[in-house]
């Protein structure tokens, strides 16, 4: 590990964002005895800086951050030139922060804290839903289909119809119709943080997350709750 990684793991900054690893679901119990559905996220990899983006060099604050070192003979001459200051020679996931301000004193190779995750805490779960190929109307969009009795012979699934008479004589842009599904980017917002193991770096959120098992999630501090939380301090 270079001098630059070593240093800062000691000094780990907290920009409420982190990289995960999906690992699955189960479910925990509470003191009450409900059952609560919840999703298991490892963050046992670091998030770590590789990029600092400036306002004066490139118009806007944010943080270039890389999830899942690589091998060093799984990356080419490029990607080693790029991470070299973050004291890597690659990462499989590379993804872009935006910051509402600047952060001070921040270096490539400083890893992202997990500081603002806390059980009863919220969060909100970014990821990538799960492809499902080309899809009818029916599972796409959940329309009802056909009358399934006589006269309705191998349509039962059919959208219906999709477009007018000779004016305008196409079908308008938009039309729901049989299309790709999933593979969508999403975001679940406001999902309770049950458990957290510092130790085994182990989040426990309430409810389902996007993506498939073992996909890269971003879970940062709830928006809505955050903007809540800073409303009732400013009343205060």
């Amino acid at each position: 590990m270079s001098e630059t990684n070593q240093n800062a793991e000691k000094n780990p900054v907290n920009v409420g964002h982190i990289f995960a690893v999906k690992a699955g679901m189960t479910r925990v119990f509470t003191e009450d005895g409900e059952s609560v559905a919840v999703t298991v996220l490892s963050i046992k990899d670091d998030s770590v800086i590789t990029q600092v983006k400036t306002k004066e060099k490139d118009g806007y604050s944010g943080l270039q951050v890389g999830f899942l070192p690589k091998k060093q003979q799984r990356t080419n001459k490029a990607e080693k030139g790029h991470f070299q200051k973050a004291g890597a020679p690659g990462f499989y996931y590379v993804e872009e922060i935006r910051l509402a301000k600047a952060l001070e004193n921040i270096s490539m190779g400083t890893i992202l804290s997990a500081d603002f995750l806390s059980e009863g805490s919220f969060v909100d779960v970014r990821g990538i839903t799960i492809g499902k190929g080309f899809q009818g109307s029916m599972k796409r969009w959940n329309f009802g289909g056909m009358p399934a009795s006589h006269g309705h012979s191998v349509s039962h699934r059919s959208p219906g119809s999709i477009g007018n008479r000779a004016d305008p004589g196409r079908v308008f842009p938009g039309k729901k119709m049989a299309t790709h599904y999933g593979t969508d980017t999403q975001t679940t917002q406001n999902l309770k943080v049950v458990a957290y193991d510092k130790d085994q770096k182990v989040v426990l959120v309430s409810g389902a997350v996007p993506g498939f098992d073992n996909a890269v999630v971003r879970i940062a501090v709830s928006k809505k709750r955050g903007h809540k939380k800073a409303a009732a301090k400013a009343k205060e």
